[in-house]
C-alpha cells in the first residue's frame, strides 16, 4: 500500500528524517494524493517524472499557507533552494531542502551544511599555489564532508570511503550548483567542452557526452578551481582525465593536482593497493605469472617499463579467473590517472620480465 502525505509526514517526524519516502534519485517513492489550498495545487505533487533529462525542476508555486509559513522564517533558518543544489539536480525533488511544515509548530528548516570556504592562499613568487597549500585544502573539504555525512548522506552513509570522494557532492558544501547537460558545444574544433564552472552564478556543468571517469575527473578539477582560483565569467575546459596531456598553464596544473589528490588521497590508494598487490605479488615471478601468465613476449617488454606495468596494475580486473574491480575503476579515474599515481606514491617498482 502506498503512503499517504500524512503518512509521510509523521514517518519524517517520528524518524526526524526529512528524506524518508524519497527514492535514490530524490524524488517521493509513494504516490501522492492531490491536496488542494485555497485553490491551488500541492507542490509536492507527482514531483518524480522518473526520467534521465537534464533539466531542472522549474521553480513550482507555493500554496499561499506555505509561502506565508516561510516568510516567518528568518534567512539564517530558512535554506535558500539555490544553496541546496546537491538536491535540484535532473529529476529531483526541488523541495528536498525542507522538512514537512508542522500546522502546528509552524515550519521547520532543514539545516543545511554551511558553506565551505578557504582562507587567502600563500603563493610562491611566480605566483603559482604550492603543493602543501593544495594538499591542505584538500585535507581541509574532506574532513568537511567527513562532518556533514549524515546530511549529505541522509540515506545511508557509504560504507566504502571512496564513495565519500564524490566532487558532486564537495561542490554542494561550497554552494555550486551542478548540471549534467547533454552536450556543452565545442570549445575548439572537433574537441567538445567537457565542463564549465562560473563562480560568479557558482555553477558547474558537465557534459555527458564524456566518459564517467572524465566527467568524474572534470568535476574534481573544477572544484579546484572553486577553491583556489580568482576567476570571473565562464571557464570552459577540454575533456580532462587526469592523464597531464598536452602543455597547460599553472592554473590548470592547480587543478588538476588538486582532482587527484582528492580522487585518489595518498593513504587509501596505498591500502587498496596493499590489498590488491601485498608483498609477495610484486615479485617478479609472480607478477608475470599475474599480468603474462602466456608469456607474451611484446607484453613482456611493454610491463618491463615502469609506464607499462603501472598500466596494468591499475586496469588488473580479473585474479585467478575471478573479476575484480581495477583500482582505476575503484576510485573512478581513467587508467592513465591511476598508473601515474601509483608511480608518484613509488608503489610500483622497475622490473624486467
Amino acid at each position: 500500500m502506498l503512503a499517504s502525505k500524512d503518512q509521510i509526514k509523521a514517518d519524517r517526524l517520528r524518524m526526524n528524517n526529512p528524506y524518508a519516502h524519497m527514492d535514490e534519485d530524490g524524488g517521493f517513492s509513494a504516490l501522492l494524493p492531490v491536496y488542494v489550498d485555497n485553490g491551488l495545487q500541492d507542490p509536492y505533487l507527482s514531483l518524480n517524472n522518473g526520467d534521465n533529462s537534464d533539466e531542472v525542476w522549474p521553480q513550482l508555486p507555493l500554496t499561499e499557507s506555505i509561502s506565508t509559513a516561510l516568510a516567518q522564517v528568518s534567512a539564517a533558518q530558512t535554506p535558500d533552494l539555490t544553496a541546496s543544489n546537491f538536491y535540484l539536480q535532473g529529476s529531483q525533488n526541488p523541495y528536498a531542502a525542507y522538512h514537512n511544515l508542522d500546522d502546528d509548530n509552524g515550519p521547520v528548516a532543514l539545516p543545511l551544511p554551511p558553506i565551505l570556504t578557504f582562507s587567502q592562499l600563500t603563493k610562491a613568487g611566480n605566483g603559482v599555489i604550492k603543493v602543501a597549500e593544495i594538499e591542505a585544502l584538500v585535507e581541509q573539504l574532506k574532513q568537511a564532508i567527513w562532518q556533514q555525512k549524515h546530511l549529505l548522506w541522509p540515506q545511508g552513509i557509504p560504507s566504502d570511503p571512496v564513495e565519500m570522494l564524490n566532487p558532486k557532492v564537495a561542490l554542494y558544501l561550497l554552494g555550486y550548483q551542478v548540471y549534467e547537460r547533454h552536450t556543452l558545444g565545442e570549445i575548439e574544433p572537433g574537441i567538445d567542452v567537457a565542463g564549465t564552472i562560473d563562480k560568479t552564478s557558482k555553477r558547474v556543468e558537465l557534459s555527458r557526452t564524456m566518459r564517467p571517469e572524465v566527467m568524474n575527473f572534470t568535476a574534481a578539477h573544477e572544484m579546484g578551481h572553486a577553491v583556489m582560483h580568482q576567476q570571473s565569467g565562464l571557464h570552459r575546459d577540454k575533456p580532462l582525465d587526469g592523464s597531464n596531456a598536452g602543455l597547460r598553464d599553472h592554473i590548470e596544473k592547480e587543478a588538476d593536482k588538486f582532482a587527484v589528490l582528492f580522487l585518489m588521497p595518498e593513504k587509501l590508494v596505498r591500502s587498496r593497493f596493499a590489498e590488491r598487490f601485498p608483498e609477495e605479488v610484486m615479485q617478479p615471478e609472480a607478477l608475470a605469472y599475474l599480468l603474462n601468465r602466456s608469456g607474451d613476449r611484446k607484453l613482456a617488454k611493454t610491463l618491463s617499463s615502469q609506464r607499462g606495468l603501472s598500466r596494468a596494475l591499475a586496469e588488473l580486473s580479473s585474479i585467478s579467473g575471478q573479476h575484480v574491480l581495477s583500482l582505476a575503476e575503484m576510485f573512478k579515474v581513467s587508467r592513465e590517472a591511476m598508473a601515474i599515481r601509483l608511480e608518484e606514491l613509488e608503489l610500483v617498482p622497475e622490473i624486467k620480465f
